[in-house]
């Protein structure tokens, strides 16, 4: 059962009871008539604000009033909360934005790293092969004699098997390497004497490097 005031015959915002004669009040009603008149307005009892007893009630909704189911109050009503709907709309529409906005941002900035990573990705694919394509150029083999491989191939009748792909050799700088070693290997015979290895090798060494270099 929802309280009354004594005075207004209304639902109070914030009741007390009076101790003299039991009744409750709108705070602020009876505080005006205490200061008034000084008496409890139903029996006439002195009565002050200090004896008054507040009571802690849940929140109530006031009951609309006669007036407000008038067709122009209901309209009115209708476009008040017409208007606080669409505020709210407009509200959310904003945040919505916001967070679009917000979130291609994110979505470009990711997409811009995930390309930044693919293409250093690429970068040190590239630099390893390279790597991996000039370790065998950098480092011949030589046979416990000291003679360099190639040349042995060259006068066994032929280029021994060698990773001649992976080391990155084209057909062309192979020929011109077959060309030169049959070339130094003639010369070798004619002079009918055995060319120092260590000579032999520096020279094949400096033949490899320069036509590895300028195919």
């Amino acid at each position: 059962m929802a309280l009354c005031c004594a005075i207004s015959n209304e639902v109070p915002e914030h009741p007390v009871v009076s101790p003299v004669s039991g009744s409750i009040f709108e705070r602020r009603l009876i505080e005006k008539y205490i200061v008034e008149n000084g008496v409890d307005p139903i029996i006439g009892k002195e009565l002050s604000v200090d004896m008054l007893i507040e009571i802690k009630t849940t929140p109530i909704v006031k009951p609309k009033p006669p007036s407000a189911t008038s067709i122009p109050a209901i309209l009115k009503t209708l476009q008040d909360e017409w208007d606080a709907v669409m505020l709210h709309s407009f509200t959310q529409r904003q945040q919505l934005q916001t967070a679009r906005q917000e979130l291609s941002h994110a979505l470009y900035q990711h997409d811009a790293a995930c390309r930044v990573i693919a293409r250093l990705t690429k970068e040190v694919t590239a630099a390893r092969e390279a790597l991996a394509t000039l370790k065998p150029q950098a480092g011949i083999t030589t046979n416990p004699a000291g003679i360099p491989q190639p040349a042995i191939a060259v006068e066994a009748g032929g280029v021994a098997n060698q990773p001649t792909e992976q080391a990155g050799m084209t057909a062309d700088v192979i020929q011109k390497l077959q060309d030169k070693a049959t070339v130094l290997t003639q010369e070798r015979k004619k002079r009918g004497r055995t060319v120092p290895e260590d000579l032999v090798s520096q020279d094949t060494l400096r033949t490899f490097h320069t036509l590895a270099s300028h195919p």
